[in-house]
């Protein structure tokens, strides 16, 4: 049938279509006149009338949509075998591979993770750990008392983001579940002369400390290349190895370097990956982790240190500790070799503990040795009231410690916050301005106004008070905190605005004090790039209406409050 009449599917269908009309003693279809014939045909739009002639309705053969998706299914085989297959992985048979470097297994069939038992002869599944980056906020900071102004030691380390320093060392490590953060204190031991007969009495004072510093700037250098090197899951066991190489790794380090240093520290370190917190510890320092056990918020802390060996009686006479980073004089073999014996008195093994974080857990500290004086209970009452200001409550617990002995060394306090979305608490005020610039839909400012009282100390940029006459300032950093630190006490005593004029009057070094009335210490609208970035971060994370934790910087050290 070659007719142009235009029925509903064209003329091609009415070809394919007369094809199908059988002709069984009927009229021929070519006899019929061309309505009849349309007719005819669209009486036959059946679709059982379109089945079984080995071609669809649109034309294309049956076999062309079967070799399609024998082909497809032979691509996604290939693509499970070879492209899928996570990177240092061998084939096994049954469709395993393996990593032999981590002891890991994978499976193509399911796609995950195994390790594999070898007393059971069973693999248990590596399970996949969510991140919680957007439901917990970290707040962490630190502050030191040193011994001597020019021997710093014990060191600190606060890694925020692990994630983002690996990535710009190009170890990256996003495999591992967010937050990820690194924190440490290194509390550092006075070197000891080889002929003192391992009394701290023969301390020689005149030799700087290097250990804490050397471990402080390494650790992390000998950590993340192990984290990177592995792109799957880390189970407990990994990230504990991880952490064992990267201890013995560092100790290592600091005993081959040229000129013999014999001084060295204790550590305690804490690596938080997801809702994971490992708490890797030698020597005598100490962990502190917080947790609410009511529905009051009312804090209680368990405190984490090491089980000690039994040492020779010398090494306890000085050290009282069975492992840390470095002391040469104290790894020396014990034992001639012609006894077979090659014993080591201290050793760089860390204990190593794993608690997986719940919205109870609310706080987490590490601190020197000189801790262990303070009582739990006294530890939890100073963060109870200093909750969200840690560098606040780093100063309380020093000036605890120091009101209960006779400090030997440095002083070391480091606290993280842990916000599971909790609101803040520190309001002086309700706010009367609103604020200049706030997007309506995000919340966010592009302009604050804060009041500041600024304390400067020697080693700032400037250490020159401007407003009392040029005088040069030489307190140290530790007792420029202690004054912020009484002068938030009296704020929380007694909230509002004129105790906060009182004090920035009475110790602010910035030249904004001279201003009048309830203005003093305002810095006008500040925009972003503006003020160094500690100070800003600090003054664009504040609600209205609330203070800040110490805020440190070139200039000194601030307290903020928004006002704006």
């Amino acid at each position: 049938i070659t007719t142009s009449s235009r029925a509903e599917n064209g003329p091609s269908t009415i070809r394919a279509h007369a094809a199908m009309v059988p002709l069984d003693g009927h009229a021929a279809v070519a006899a019929m006149p061309v309505g009849s014939t349309v007719a005819a045909l669209g009486a036959n739009r059946n679709p059982a009338s379109r089945t079984g002639s080995g071609t669809r309705f649109s034309g294309a053969p049956l076999w062309r949509f079967t070799l399609r998706r024998d082909e497809q299914r032979r691509l996604l085989e290939d693509e499970i075998q070879h492209a899928i297959v996570p990177e240092g992985f061998d084939p096994q048979p049954d469709g395993w591979h393996v990593n032999s470097k981590h002891g890991v297994f994978w499976r193509s069939s399911t796609r995950n993770y195994y390790r594999y038992n070898e007393s059971t002869k069973t693999y248990t599944e590596i399970p996949l750990e969510t991140s919680v980056e957007k439901e917990l906020r970290i707040a962490a900071d630190a502050s030191c008392v040193h011994r001597h102004e020019k021997f710093k030691e014990d060191r600190h380390v606060i890694v925020r983001d692990l994630a983002k320093a690996a990535q710009a060392l190009k170890m990256p490590i996003d495999h591992l579940a967010k937050p990820i953060a690194l924190f440490a204190v290194y509390d550092g031991h006075r070197p000891v002369d080889n002929h003192s007969c391992y009394k701290w009495d023969d301390i020689l004072d005149h030799v700087p400390p290097t250990c804490a510093e050397f471990c402080a700037r390494n650790f992390h250098l000998k950590l993340l290349p192990r984290l990177s090197d592995f792109k799957g899951p880390w189970d407990d066991s990994a990230i504990s190895a991880a952490l064992h190489e990267s201890f013995h790794e560092v100790d290592s380090d600091f005993l081959a370097r040229p000129g013999g240093a014999v001084d060295g520290c204790s550590a305690v370190i804490a690596l938080l990956t997801g809702t994971r917190l490992f708490i890797a510890n030698i020597g005598d320092a100490i962990a502190f982790v917080g947790e609410e056990t009511d529905s009051t918020g009312t804090l209680r802390v368990a405190r984490q240190t090491v089980k000690h060996a039994a040492v020779a009686a010398q090494v306890d006479e000085a050290l009282h500790v069975s492992r840390a980073f470095g002391d040469r004089n104290f790894k020396a073999v014990v034992g001639g070799t012609d006894e077979g014996v090659s014993r080591l008195s201290v050793i760089a093994t860390p204990d190593i503990s794993r608690t997986v974080l719940t919205t109870k857990h609310r706080v987490l500290l590490l601190t020197c040795s000189d801790f262990g004086t303070v009582s739990d209970e006294k530890v939890a009452e100073v963060l109870s009231r200093r909750r969200g200001r840690p560098r606040l409550a780093c100063g309380a617990l020093l000036q605890e410690a120091q009101r209960r002995q006779v400090v030997r060394g440095s002083l070391a306090a480091l606290c993280v916050f842990l916000d599971w979305n909790a609101e803040e608490e520190h309001v002086i005020e309700p706010a009367a301005k609103k604020t200049r610039g706030e997007s309506a839909a995000h919340g966010k400012a592009s302009q604050v106004r804060c009041r500041q009282i600024l304390v400067k100390h020697k080693d700032c940029k400037e250490p020159v008070d401007k407003v009392r006459g040029n005088r040069l300032v030489t307190r140290s950093l530790a007792e420029a905190e202690r004054i912020l630190l009484e002068t938030l006490e009296a704020i929380e005593t007694s909230p509002g605005s004129s105790i906060f004029t009182q004090r920035c009057k009475a110790v602010s070094e910035c030249s904004s004090r001279l201003k009048g009335g309830e203005m003093a210490g305002d810095l006008g609208w500040m925009t972003r790039g503006q003020y160094h970035p500690a100070l800003e971060a600090a003054a664009f994370s504040l609600p209205v209406g609330h203070v800040s934790d110490i805020v440190e910087s070139d200039e000194g050290v601030h307290v903020l409050w928004r006002i704006a």
